[in-house]
């Protein structure tokens, strides 16, 4: 019994020393596990950095760093070593490792921005632009530029290949460091492909990047030109049977994302006029087509300049419109001078540097041909030829003089500023003589309006306070036969700055609010118009007086409101926000400001019949 154990326990030493002697020796390498961190603002915020090359120096394994920053190097000859980790055009940062066998060495690694170690090689993509949305079989160009500080060319092995379909071509740059390659059998799928670069020391770049071949087929967009209307758009039917819409694009830059303005469900459908383009010296329009499997794709960028019209600087403190033709003349006072603008060839055909500060000016023809009549502070109304703006006349009032009106019948009315103040602070004076033929009023500087088609004169204050609302009768001669005063004394609202007579002489209107009025001497308080939280700038109407057109300070628009019940029924959209509006033949003329707080302003043209 005893020499049976003996001879047991012999044994199991034999098989213990057996399997000493079969285990495996000791590993030489090591693991390192690399965070890479921007330092001082990655992307404008710090944090991991994805997409990094690591490497070493001397060269051995590579890495790219994953979506917390980090990589994981396995079996590193044991040894020290400088470890870089690189992000392509933006910077890099190195550490130091000492590799221990059967150990995991943690390095952090910091991006420095605008850093480059020189060691790995430099890809550069020209081809295809991002993002790279092809149709299945389209063909597709790939084209980059691959250069490395210590190797030739010939010496870099460039491999571009595919998450779906594998390795697609391996070459090296030619003699232009370029390397091109197309092909037109990609499989269906979104793709993610690799370009890889070696050179002769074994250090490697790579590049990324996504392409779909799930996108729509091409698509043009052929024309983008400025009419009356608007911009009118054309573009190439989309020829594959995919089609869901198509969505039109306009953006402010070449760059820039566009904003969709209007969509289409129909294939045939190829043009469209962008009715309200922005006023801005420039916009660039596109086309996306859409199709049956959700995805997009981006025709081509065409620029339209002066989209919504030439924009003018320094908005003009009056304006008037030419009688028959499509003029306006306004007064700039940032440079004092009057101007005439022809807005169908959108073109300054006259100005004129004018004398004094200047006054509401009035053109008429008052026997003399078309004259514009000027009033200033020192005390006199210039009149100038309208064609040729010519100084034609100079009547002496002997008084600063706010505002002139004419009705084309010899005489011009003038509000001027006696002293003391009600020493007929309204006066008319011939236009064949200058001699003053008649006064009357109470409020020096009112500014005036001709109730349309008549001898009688609407007034609001400017220097008083509350505003006060007067009416005049005139002869044919230019004689105030009588003057009324508004019984009201500021109950309601009134602005000399915001005012207007209706075409047909029955009503005015006035003051951001609305406010109505009747046009005759009782000059009686109708009511305002709805309004919400809108305010108003100008007004127009139709012959018949039915409709009130409002201009919007604070909208781009003109409201349609309906007389006598003073209540809103539709709007047209404008490119600017209105400050004056003007009836011209079939149309409403605006003279609008690019945005609410811009002097600088376009003419605008509202068809309304």
């Amino acid at each position: 019994m005893m020499r049976s154990k003996i001879l047991f326990a012999f044994l199991c030493v034999i098989v213990l020393l057996g399997c000493e002697d079969d285990k495996d020796p000791v590993s030489s390498k090591g693991d390192i596990y690399v965070t890479v961190v921007e330092n001082g603002g990655y992307y404008g915020v710090s944090g991991p950095v994805e997409g990094a090359t690591v490497f070493t120096v001397p060269p051995t394994l590579q890495g790219v760093t994953d979506e917390f920053g980090t990589t994981l190097i396995r079996g590193i000859e044991s040894g020290s070593y400088e470890i870089y980790a690189e992000v392509s055009g933006y910077g890099a940062g190195k550490a130091v490792v000492n590799v221990q066998a059967d150990s995991l060495d943690r390095v952090n690694i910091y991006i420095e921005r605008g850093v480059s170690t020189g060691y790995t090689p430099k890809i550069e993509v020209i081809l295809p632009s991002l993002p790279a949305n092809f149709s299945l079989g389209e063909n597709v160009i790939f084209s980059f530029n691959v250069t490395d500080e210590d190797s030739p060319a010939s010496d870099i092995d460039v491999v571009i290949s595919s998450s779906l379909d594998g390795e697609l071509h391996k070459t090296n740059p030619d003699v232009n460091d370029n390397v091109r390659f197309e092909t037109a059998d990609l499989s269906r799928g979104v793709h993610t492909i690799s370009v890889s670069a070696t050179d002769a020391d074994g250090f490697i770049a790579s590049k990324t990047f996504d392409l779909s071949t799930l996108a729509p087929g091409p698509l043009t967009l052929t024309s983008a030109e400025v009419v009356t209307s608007g911009v009118e758009l054309k573009w190439e039917q989309y020829g594959m049977d995919d089609f869901k819409r198509y969505e039109l694009l306009r953006a402010t830059g070449i760059d820039a994302e566009g904003t969709i303005i209007t969509s289409f469900s129909t294939i045939e459908s190829t043009e469209f006029v962008d009715e309200l383009p922005p006023l801005v010296s420039e916009v660039y329009y596109y086309l996306r087509i859409v199709n049956t499997d959700g995805h997009t794709r981006n025709s081509n960028k065409i620029k339209v300049e002066q989209p919504a019209g030439k924009i003018y600087y320094d908005l003009p403190k009056f304006a008037v419109h030419h009688p028959s033709e499509p003029v306006v003349f306004i007064y700039d006072q940032f440079l004092n001078k009057l101007k005439a603008i022809n807005y169908e060839t959108q073109t300054e055909i006259n100005s004129v540097v004018l004398q004094g500060s200047i006054g509401r000016f009035a053109v008429g023809d008052n026997g003399y041909g078309l004259e514009v009549y000027v009033p200033n502070n020192s005390g006199f109304i210039h009149i100038y030829n309208a064609n040729t703006f010519d100084l034609v006349y100079s009547i002496n009032t002997g008084l600063p003089t706010e505002c002139v009106v004419t009705n084309n019948k010899g005489y011009i009315v003038a509000s001027v500023e006696p002293s003391p103040w009600w020493e007929q602070p309204v006066r008319t004076y011939s236009r064949a003589t200058g001699i003053n033929i008649s006064g009357n009023g109470d409020f020096e500087g009112d500014y005036l309006r001709f109730v349309p088609n008549s001898n009688n004169i609407v007034s609001i204050s400017r220097q008083v306070s509350p505003v006060d609302m007067e009416y005049f009768e005139l002869d044919d001669e230019g004689k105030i036969l009588k003057h009324y005063d508004d019984s009201y004394h500021g109950d309601h609202p009134l602005d000399p700055n915001i005012f207007r007579i209706s075409l047909n002489g029955e009503f005015t209107v006035t003051s951001t609010y609305g406010a109505v009025y009747s046009a005759t001497s009782s000059m009686i308080y109708k009511g305002m118009i709805d309004r919400g939280t809108l305010t108003f700038s100008d007004f127009a109407f139709n012959e018949e007086g039915t409709i009130i057109y409002a201009g919007t300070s604070n909208r781009k628009s003109i409201q349609i409101v309906k007389y006598p019940e003073l209540t809103r029924s539709d709007e047209i959209l404008l490119k600017g926000y209105p400050k004056f509006l003007f009836n011209y033949g079939d149309e409403i003329i605006s003279i609008s400001k690019v945005d609410m707080n811009s002097e600088n302003f376009a003419i605008e043209r509202i068809k309304i019949n």
